[in-house]
């Protein structure tokens, strides 16, 4: 819909080393839980040390700050010293210890990801260079031999971008007709993600109902989620569901809204009426501009709402409120306006938290802006789009490579 310290042990001197190696490079630690594993999945072993200099502040907050001056932006000379070389994860000639961390640390510069480090553009341009890197990592004449639907899907959505426009009724059609296939590939990367899409409100009713029933007889608790339409009168309109079942419980229901927020209690009172005796939240993430791209911001709540289900999702389920939404939630924010100033704008929502690829998340709305219809606007939920269809590509590709 629109919207517009360490403790040191006394030594004596003979038992001083006569140099200190300097601290592995790792990621962050990962947060607990199962939605761990959705996170950065190249952090490297702790014995493998690699003799960098020190970076005193996170270089990619320097980069982002230096770029656009959010509210966390460093002094200036902290800024400029991010930019030199001698800042960022550098490797130092002759003091290399591990050919592995070698290895990775030139696989990480070759990564597409290090686009993240260009300059952004002073105008945004037609197609920015991000949507075309999705864009052109995805190979037509394979999905044309995998599934003629995810081909013309795809081919639907790169002729729109390369037309300078962005979605319309049509490709809203294939992103429904898509959105099965898509949940499949994400369920197979994603044990436990337990992702269903319905064609309708009454449908989806059903599948709760039946599913509580049987995690009341089973004894085994639960989660699931779903992508629907809550309204017969919007059948294009879709919003995600986070559904926890517990033995003995009623279902509770958290609802995540892209759209308008007049449709928040719309929504609740459809949802509550269509599962009487549920429990039912909603949570606002109000970060969608355009009329078409529903589906989109579903499919992308229902996958946040599973990877940060320890840290926010189960939160809401227990009934605390107040909760702020995970800066990830809003990567893909059209409204530059709803990201500047904001507290998330210098948060990093990449899957890198501290190395070469880490992005902050105005830095990455700045990054896919475009210039349409004399207006501009973040195109990182097509991005999103390009990367879904490239997955169920992925994914029927290894399912007919094991027949």
């Amino acid at each position: 819909m629109n919207v517009f310290g360490i403790k040191i042990g006394h030594r004596n001197t003979s038992q001083q080393t006569e140099r200190t190696p300097s601290p592995s490079p790792q990621a962050s630690p990962l947060p607990p839980g199962r939605a761990g594993r959705l996170q950065r999945q190249n952090a490297l072993s702790p014995n493998i040390r690699y003799n960098a200099r020190s970076t005193p502040s996170t270089p990619d907050r320097a980069r982002a700050s230096s770029l656009h001056g959010g509210a966390g932006s460093s002094s200036p000379a902290c800024s400029s010293e991010a930019a030199s070389p001698s800042r960022g994860f550098t490797r130092q000639a002759g003091r290399r210890e591990n050919a592995q961390l070698a290895q990775f640390h030139d696989t990480m510069r070759a990564s597409p990801k290090m686009s993240r480090n260009d300059p952004i553009p002073e105008t945004p341009p037609e197609t920015p260079a991000r949507l075309q890197q999705k864009m052109d990592a995805i190979d037509l004449p394979k999905l044309k031999s995998l599934d003629k639907d995810l081909y013309h899907y795809a081919q639907t959505a790169t002729e729109l971008v390369n037309e300078n426009n962005g979605s319309n009724a049509v490709l809203t059609r294939m992103d429904k007709k898509m959105l099965p296939l898509i949940a499949e590939a994400e369920n197979a990367r994603h044990p436990g993600l337990n992702l269903h899409v319905f064609k309708g409100a009454d449908e989806c009713y059903k599948a709760i109902r039946e599913q509580n029933k049987q995690v009341w007889s089973s004894k085994q608790p639960m989660n699931m989620r779903v992508v629907f339409p809550p309204s017969k009168g919007m059948p294009d309109h879709q919003v995600a569901l986070d559904v926890q079942f517990r033995p003995g419980h009623r279902p509770s229901v958290v609802c995540f809204e892209s759209g308008q927020s007049d449709l928040m209690e719309i929504n609740k009172m459809a949802i509550e009426h269509g599962l009487k005796g549920a429990k039912v939240k909603m949570v606002g993430n109000l970060i969608q501009a355009s009329h078409w791209d529903c589906a989109m911001y579903a499919l992308n709540n229902a996958l946040k709402s599973f990877k940060h289900h320890d840290e926010y999702t189960a939160r809401v389920h227990s009934g605390e409120t107040d909760l702020s939404l995970p800066a990830e939630f809003l990567k893909h924010a059209q409204p530059r306006s709803l990201i500047r100033g904001s507290p998330n704008e210098n948060d990093i929502v990449s899957k890198d938290k501290g190395g070469l690829h880490a992005e902050t998340l105005m830095h990455r709305n700045l990054a896919y802006r475009a210039q349409r219809f004399k207006k501009a606007y973040s195109t990182s939920i097509e991005g999103f789009r390009f990367q879904e269809i490239q997955r169920a590509g992925d994914y029927l590709a290894a399912q007919r490579g094991r027949k």
